[in-house]
């Protein structure tokens, strides 16, 4: 039984890999490299190739491979078997001297047919100089510090002087040359002066290398944004704020000899701020079309209607789609002028619009709906949308063609008088002459007895008076509780955190780690600021400690607060994490706060 459930799983996995169609071959290596640096060039195909041949490496010193490795596996789903496999060749090479070097395509047989790779431009640099002895030394002396050179972040947009309405993308990155272990309190600009757009990047901060300045650094992808400048004049793009954690070696003074072969690490946290950017906005020229209403890029308009023979009273569709690159999103509907026998409505509206690092393009859809009173031939003159062209820097305008509407006579009669100038809300039901007979039971009143006057009266506005005064009273004493907005903060603090930690408990249900982690911080962090009258601005370790200390909480409380923030924020952007561990810090952040509501009365 054994052997004939192998050779079924040989003939399955075999039939899987020589039905596989899509084969792949691609070329992978760093960017940027340092001249005398080694790296690594991949060449990787998803299926068992022959007749590998390697391009011309000889701007490279070819220290070692090619070396040829395999992975495989099997995925059962719904009792379909499938098997991935992936063969690697992998060169050691040394990068020589400074320029920019291609490597061509290599070539691999798969089932008799050949595929090539893609190509890389790598790009060689000088080396980083080493330090003098004396320089280290000092340098050891300040292992706490990390300069600005060796950890920055910068705002980088890819214009400066637009016109009012041209889109701009604005990229936030960092910088390091040490080994990045974390980061957190993001403060990104508020764009302040622009409509802002989040252009979609990867969830997971990844670096890469950059060249800067002759230097390789790892770069991160912070954020990346898409920007139209809604006044003219000089827009100040804020900076971007970031606290970071570093990994940096230091070489103690004992010189011993486990410290030249291991080496030692420090934890260091580093606030980074960029520079301001200034964007130049132009003006847009002053001999603006009537039909112009704040269009800026390249668009195309199409008008469409969906009959144009009716009968009276019939609903009548005319569709107009607007698409091309520009502030898409911003375009206003446009001003048609309808024949006054139409009944109309206002538009409605759908945008399908995607953002991406070549601008904002997509299209804006106008649905209006008519409906025309009497019979005749009536005339929609052509429909006309003006844009300013940011390529061609002029107004350009477009048109449709009319559209000829032959309503006929609907069966009913015709009693709808049209009145120019008005729309459906004023018109309102007045009354009528004449009412119904009512023949159901009804009770009459006699004339002249009212309830004023009266003893009951006297006693219902004693009791309203009076209900007056004690809500009044209460209502002015709840006013002032909720005046003092650090009371009421210090009051709903615990109902607060306890609702992101639901929220939290969510995200740990579905494995999203990031979310995670990051709402249970604000959990702890906001719940202390809240309880201590802390503003969120002024949040931070040492003030938090601080202020714990003086109301002479337990140390071993304050010491568990940090451990449980200190993992919170390294475990939000490690590589991998464990299920168990996040039911752990979960665990042991509701505890924690349990702790502080019961001492921080």
């Amino acid at each position: 039984m054994r052997k004939v459930l192998n050779i079924f799983l040989f003939l399955m996995i075999t039939c899987s890999v020589f039905g596989q169609d899509d084969v792949s071959f691609t070329a992978s290596a760093p960017k940027v490299v340092a001249v005398g640096e080694q790296f690594h060039l991949k060449f990787v195909v998803n299926a068992k190739g022959s007749g590998f041949k390697m391009p011309d490496l000889g701007d490279f010193n070819v220290l070692a491979g090619p070396h040829t490795s395999s992975s495989s596996s099997i995925q059962i789903i719904n009792g379909q078997m499938s098997q991935n496999v992936t063969y690697t060749f992998t060169c050691i090479l040394q990068a020589v001297k400074e320029g920019n070097y291609t490597v061509s395509e290599a070539v691999v047989t798969v089932k008799g047919k050949q595929y090539k790779s893609n190509t890389l431009n790598i790009e060689v640099v000088k080396g980083n100089l080493p330090v003098p002895e004396h320089k280290q030394q000092q340098k050891n002396e300040q292992a706490g510090n990390v300069s600005n050179e060796d950890l920055f972040v910068r705002v980088i947009a890819d214009k400066t002087n637009v016109y009012q309405g041209e889109h701009i993308i604005v990229t936030i990155k960092v910088y390091t040359r040490l080994d990045l272990m974390g980061f957190n309190n993001m403060k990104f600009p508020s764009y302040d002066g622009f409509y802002a757009q989040e252009i979609e990047t990867p969830s997971q901060v990844s670096l890469h290398r950059e060249n800067v300045g002759g230097q390789i650094y790892n770069v991160g992808l912070m954020k990346k944004s898409i920007l139209f400048p809604q006044r003219s004049g000089v827009i100040t793009v804020e900076p971007f704020e970031l606290d970071c954690a570093v990994r940096k070696r230091i070489k103690r003074r004992s010189h011993s000899i486990f410290d030249d072969f291991f080496g030692s690490y420090q934890r260091v946290n580093k606030k980074v701020k960029s520079t301001p950017v200034k964007i130049t906005v132009k003006p847009l020229p002053p001999n603006k079309p009537e039909s112009f209403n704040g269009a800026v890029g390249n668009f195309d308009m199409k008008a469409v209607i969906d009959k144009t023979d009716v009968k009276t009273n019939d609903a009548v569709t005319l569709k107009v789609k607007i698409s091309g690159n520009g502030n898409v999103k911003l375009i206003d509907p446009l001003n048609i002028d309808f024949p006054p026998d139409f009944e109309t409505y206002d538009p409605e509206i759908a945008a399908n619009v995607k953002n991406s690092v070549s601008g904002s393009s997509g299209s804006k859809v106008f649905e209006y709906l008519i409906i025309p009173r009497h019979a005749g031939k009536f005339r929609i003159a052509p429909l006309v949308f003006s844009y300013f062209d940011t390529r061609l820097k002029k107004y350009k305008t477009i048109s449709s063609d009319e559209f000829i509407i032959n309503v006929t006579k609907g069966d009913e009669t015709e009693t709808t008088n049209v009145i120019s100038g008005f729309g459906k809300e004023d018109v309102k039901f007045i009354g009528s002459d004449i009412h119904f007979i009512k023949k159901n039971d009804f009770k009459l009143a006699r004339i002249g007895t009212t309830l004023f006057g009266s003893v009951n009266f006297y006693l219902t506005y004693s009791a309203s008076l009076l209900a007056f005064l004690v809500i009044f009273v209460l209502r002015r004493n709840q006013i002032k509780r909720n005046s003092n907005i650090m009371l009421v903060k210090h009051r709903k603090a615990n109902k607060i955190s306890r609702k992101r930690l639901r929220t939290a408990y969510m995200h740990l249900k579905q494995n999203n780690k990031e979310e995670f982690y990051d709402e249970l911080l604000k959990a702890l962090w906001l719940y202390l600021g809240d309880k201590l009258g802390i503003q969120v601005a002024s949040l931070s370790k040492d003030n938090v400690k601080e202020m714990l200390e003086k109301q002479n909480i337990d140390k071993e409380l304050i010491n568990d607060f940090e451990r449980i923030t200190d993992m919170c924020q390294f475990a939000r952007y490690a590589p991998a994490d464990e299920a168990q561990q996040m039911e752990t810090a979960y665990s042991d952040a509701g505890k924690i706060i349990g702790r502080f509501e019961r001492s921080l009365r």
